[in-house]
């Protein structure tokens, strides 16, 4: 989604400090949602084709749901910073497009219910849910004719068996794992389809800075960028491990 040499990753040293950690910010939140969806992609396809054991599901479970949620909050701190950049600028929307509020808003929802969990807590009950949401995801297993396993995973108490789902699959699928939708009280964002509305407004915001930047003649002078410091540091007597 941002590739090596994009311009997000060379603010020149010209540009004000709040507009630069705007786009440092959209920048994070585009990288995060990527490595967390290509982590939580493995995890969950894994899951499918080689169902784990009891023991193996209590380790893997909170993985999955650590990348489910990573990605929730990151396409959250997006849309945010994304529609409050000072300086930028938005097409008007196209008849029967939905506009990036209408698109994030499930995610919106998703993070109002896990922020406010134990005040909430009657109101996830009653909806079945659990306190980490409800994973679900397809995963193909067999190319002619294509075939699929639809998944679920549900952490915590169990009180009745799962429902299986009924309604046929129409969704096109990026071979092997897609529609990965997280439920969280009557909410559902879906994890796979939210990613290309993401790229879509990265490369639009990537377009508008790169005619600035050569509009005003400052892409010659990037800031560092993501720099790692490491310096010695010595304890005071008494201060090292005990014994």
């Amino acid at each position: 989604m941002i590739s090596k040499d994009s311009i997000l990753r060379k603010i020149p040293v010209a540009i004000e400090p709040k507009q630069a950690m705007f786009i440092d910010g959209i920048r994070h939140s585009a990288e995060i949602i990527d490595l967390a969806y290509s982590r939580l992609c493995t995890t969950l396809t894994h899951l499918a084709l080689e169902p784990p054991s009891p023991e193996s599901l209590q380790t893997t479970a909170p993985s999955a749901f650590l990348d489910a949620w990573a990605i929730v909050d990151a396409v959250d701190r997006f849309r945010m910073l994304y529609q409050l950049m000072p300086g930028i600028t938005f097409v008007a929307p196209e008849a029967g497009v939905k506009t990036l509020k209408e698109v994030m808003q499930p995610f919106r929802d998703l993070r109002n219910v896990a922020d406010h969990l134990a005040q909430r807590a009657d109101y996830v009950v009653a909806k079945g849910g659990a306190a980490l949401g409800v994973l679900s995801w397809v995963t193909g297993f067999k190319v002619d004719p294509p075939t699929l396993w639809f998944c679920t995973l549900r952490p915590g108490t169990i009180r009745k068996p799962p429902e299986f789902r009924q309604e046929p699959l129409t969704t096109t699928v990026d071979w092997p794992t897609d529609r990965i939708c997280l439920v969280a009280g009557e909410y559902e964002g879906n994890l796979s389809s939210i990613r290309p509305h993401i790229e879509r407004r990265v490369k639009h915001l990537e377009a508008q800075l790169e005619n600035a930047f050569a509009k005003f003649g400052v892409l010659d002078g990037p800031a560092a960028n993501d720099v790692f410091l490491r310096q010695a540091y010595q304890l005071a007597p008494g201060q090292g491990p005990q014994e």
